[in-house]
């Protein structure tokens, strides 16, 4: 894969996530305990040999630049950082002079809202032997699949030969009533169509992101749909991914989601053992190393550094990195983010579909 640049465009991510990418990217959203949502991305394009990953940062990337440092941790040779000059820029013009500066015959792109386990070189030998112009990664949603997928999403038109003829921008909050083709957001393609697409998304009058310039071309490229199997979860509002938070808890989610985690790759941290109480009571939750916990976690996931004194109840929840819930505080369908402190007595509740957020650094 010496010939393939991997790219994880940041700034082209809609996201609905709220307080949570108040101060940080989407791809610095901290999951499951214990990885940031680009940890996926990254690891799959390690895993698949590429051996150069360019991020293009937006200004709220700083967080997640510490995070990544200079890629050895996910086994990358080399990576590169690309800063964007304003927050709400979504198309691709700034590293057009970037892009023809390098050599490599194909540009991965993925997005870091969108998680998922793929093998990138299936993929690019799948490409190669299509004779395709572009080819892209979806998931068709089964019956489970349909009844757990929230969030934003382009569904494909695919005919009998796996080519894509047709796209429509869809959401997704309640079951679907039929099959779907999912796009993943993420395609390979040749560096040189790459930046003709960009620059004809630049023409005066355009005014569209690069996939909008894709699904335009369809009468003229061949664009190929690539299946992808297995867990996957978009992460672009706060309800969606509390839905994907819970859902870990799950049999069937846990599951599919600990399948390849082997080769999900992330920052090491000091660890230090769980401290956990005699008369503390914990119920099927996922808590990670560096957690004090003397209290009720119920149905819930702990990041590290959490404490939960004698008295309190936490259930339904997702508790990141540092919190401290005081003694008889009382938490239901509730998001910390990292560092906040729920006072003793504190009673918040949330509902399922709209959980109560708290922002970095709070007082409950």
């Amino acid at each position: 894969m010496e010939n393939v640049l991997g790219f994880i465009n940041l700034m082209n991510e809609q996201s609905e996530l709220s307080t949570l990418t108040r101060d940080r990217c989407v791809g610095a959203v901290p999951f499951a305990g214990r990885y940031r949502l680009a940890d996926f991305a990254l690891s799959n394009m390690s895993n698949a040999g590429i051996q150069e990953v360019v991020v293009l940062a937006t200004p709220k990337a700083e967080s997640l630049l510490q995070h990544i440092g200079n890629g050895r941790h996910y086994g990358l040779e080399a990576l590169h950082t690309l800063a964007a000059k304003h927050d709400d820029e979504l198309q691709l013009d700034y590293p057009l002079d970037y892009l023809k500066s390098r050599a490599e015959k194909y540009v991965l792109l993925a997005p870091s809202r969108i998680i998922y386990h793929s093998h990138y070189d299936q993929m690019m030998e799948y490409h190669d032997s299509s004779g395709a112009d572009i080819t892209v990664l979806f998931k068709h949603l089964t019956e489970m699949d349909r009844h757990a997928h929230i969030g934003h999403a382009y569904s494909l038109n695919i005919n009998d030969q796996g080519r894509v003829v047709g796209a429509a921008p869809t959401y997704h909050a309640l079951p679907s009533l039929s099959p779907q083709n999912i796009d993943l957001d993420t395609m390979v393609l040749e560096r040189k169509l790459l930046i003709d697409l960009i620059e004809m998304s630049l023409k005066p009058g355009k005014a569209m992101d690069l996939k909008q310039a894709v699904w335009e071309q369809l009468d003229h490229l061949h664009v190929q749909g690539y299946a992808n199997h297995g867990y996957m979860a978009i992460m672009d509002s706060v309800d969606s991914y509390y839905a994907h938070s819970m859902q870990l808890l799950q049999p069937h989610g846990w599951r599919q989601f600990m399948e390849h985690q082997e080769s999900v790759y992330t920052r090491k941290e000091d660890e230090t053992a769980i401290a956990c109480h005699q008369q503390a009571l914990i119920r099927n939750a996922f808590v990670a190393p560096g957690c004090r916990i003397e209290g009720f976690v119920e149905n819930s996931i702990l990041f590290p550094g959490v404490a939960v004194h004698a008295g309190a109840h936490v259930k339904n929840s997702v508790i990141m990195q540092d919190c401290m819930i005081q003694a008889g505080a009382y938490l239901d369908r509730v998001i910390l983010d990292k560092q906040v402190m729920v006072e003793q007595g504190a009673v918040i509740c949330g509902e399922y579909a709209h959980p109560f957020v708290a922002e970095k650094s709070g007082v409950l």
